[in-house]
């Protein structure tokens, strides 16, 4: 066991692992990447950014050991730990098992630099080891500042690489990202890691707390854009948010995000005349700014600025700021479904926007996924009868199938007791469907997990069915069922965090 050092430091509000071991490091006069070594996060000269999503509790475990700290605040130190309902930072999204590492390497985590505000790095600049890098900033939707009423920066002012990246190539290529770029380098937080070779070439060293110009100033849309991404990401279990007219799950409004950015950027230029009749380019920036990310995306520019991959927002704050605006104003009005049918059916069907809505459907809400069915030719999983109201695997790896009973408890059916269906027959029907996203089981293969006789299984399939098939029914069934296993997986940590230990 490695022994606590002799001073730490108490995180601050909101700061993430990265900032916190720069921080601490600075105090302690030491290279990031000895800290690193000392809190068994890595064993050679590769600071891995993996450990900026989510940390192994053995890992929690031997950071708070070293930093003095308790693992509690050493998980609240990820992304994972600080945006709960951002479900890109769920194991389990979009019916595919992630890994830390996987996630680390995704443009919907940005985990490849950090956007920044300068006012915020110096007015915490008085703090024991240095200015608080925040963990928001680290989040694509993350684009404004509203204490300073400012969008952030997001290159060094000096040698405009990405702030707090590893660089890219001269081939405009990412290098693979650190969890603290330049780790082996001893620098004050708020100087610019980046740099511009390879080997042993020092760092840039800029302060990133000095602003070199200006601010920019967030439009009203920017600013309410900024808030509704924000309160979903931090919503926790049964804490719903409205998309395209309904109450859904954090879960489903971020999958309605990344479906209606990638119709927004997979559709381009026909969203010019269709947002200017729909009103929402009002208060933004004109709609040419959007064109600006093609050339990024197509590598004309060859600076690696912009993320890896099509089909999230771009590094530039005001362009992810204008994206990300017209796509709160498009699930938040009522005719939103409107303006998402037309977008859809400008895509080729050949595009990789419109591939990647296929994939991303099934997990979008009810609402969205009408909207990409009626423009988007969706698959069917199977030959023969199509399943009614068939329930997809939404939360494998994150439900433990073995905490839900066959009769669900009141407190847990709680979500249900609203809605004008037969109760005893629904909490059946609720647990057979909670299994089936925890597993992705058929339904008669989730009854007989259960325990529940076939004949039961039959009996409140036709019943519930029945039920489903009145309007708005089926759509508010779901949401229900998704706060229903937002509380047992929230109840399931409780109970881990505290057992006593064996």
């Amino acid at each position: 066991m490695t022994a606590p050092l002799p001073r730490s430091l108490d995180p601050a509000a909101g700061e993430i692992l990265p900032g916190y071991l720069l921080r601490l490091a600075h105090r302690l006069a030491v290279a990031p990447l000895e800290l690193g070594h000392l809190c068994g996060l890595t064993t050679g000269t590769v600071f891995p950014a993996r450990h900026l999503v989510r940390l192994k509790d053995t890992q929690a475990q031997q950071v708070a050991d070293v930093c003095r700290l308790h693992p509690a605040e050493a998980h609240a130190l990820t992304l994972a730990g600080q945006a709960p309902g951002y479900t890109p930072l769920r194991i389990d999204y979009l019916g595919r098992h992630q890994s830390p590492v996987t996630m680390a390497n995704d443009g919907w985590v940005l985990t490849a630099f950090s956007r920044y505000c300068p006012d915020c790095l110096s007015d915490t600049a008085h703090l024991p080891g240095g200015p608080v890098w925040q963990g928001s900033w680290r989040l694509p939707h993350t684009f404004l500042c509203e204490r300073h009423n400012r969008l952030l920066a997001w290159q060094c002012p000096a040698c405009r690489a990405p702030a707090f990246s590893n660089g890219y190539r001269s081939d405009g290529r990412w290098r693979p990202t650190q969890l603290i770029p330049a780790p082996a380098q001893r620098l004050h937080p708020a100087r610019c890691r980046h740099r511009p070779g390879a080997g042993r070439v020092a760092a840039c060293g800029q302060l990133l707390d000095q602003t070199g110009g200006p601010p920019l100033r967030p439009t009203p849309a920017m600013t309410h854009a900024h808030r509704r991404l924000a309160e979903a990401a931090t919503a926790g279990a049964g804490r719903e948010v409205a998309s395209l007219g309904q109450r859904v799950s954090a879960q489903w409004f971020f999958n309605d995000v990344r479906a209606t950015v990638s119709a927004l950027l997979g559709s381009w230029p026909h969203p010019q005349n269709t947002l200017e009749a729909f009103g929402a380019m009002d208060a933004l920036a004109p709609p040419e700014a959007l064109h600006r990310t093609h050339p990024e995306r197509s590598g004309e520019l060859g600076d690696g600025r912009v993320a890896r991959t099509f089909g999230h927002p771009p590094a530039d704050t005001f362009l992810a700021a204008t994206l990300m605006a017209l796509t709160v104003a498009i699930l938040d009005d009522s005719r939103g479904h409107h303006v998402l049918a037309r977008l859809l059916s400008a895509l080729p069907s050949t595009s990789t926007a419109h591939i990647r809505l296929r994939q991303h459907a099934p997990h979008c809400s009810p609402a969205m996924t009408e909207a990409i069915r009626g423009s988007v030719r969706l698959p069917r999983k199977s030959t023969g009868q199509p399943s009614l109201f068939p329930q997809p695997a939404t939360h494998r790896g994150r439900l433990d199938p073995r905490t839900i009973p066959a009769v669900l408890p009141e407190h847990w059916a709680a979500p249900l007791d609203g809605l004008d269906a037969p109760r005893r027959q629904l909490r059946r029907d609720a647990a057979i469907r909670l299994v089936q996203m925890a597993t992705g089981r058929s339904r008669r293969s989730a009854a007989l997990y259960l325990g529940i006789p076939l004949g039961s299984l039959q009996s409140s399939t036709v019943t519930i069915r029945t039920w489903q098939k009145r309007p708005e029914n089926a759509e508010a069934y779901q949401s229900a069922l998704q706060r229903v296993a937002e509380m047992v997986m929230a109840e399931g940590q409780r109970n881990e965090s505290g057992a006593p230990a064996g």
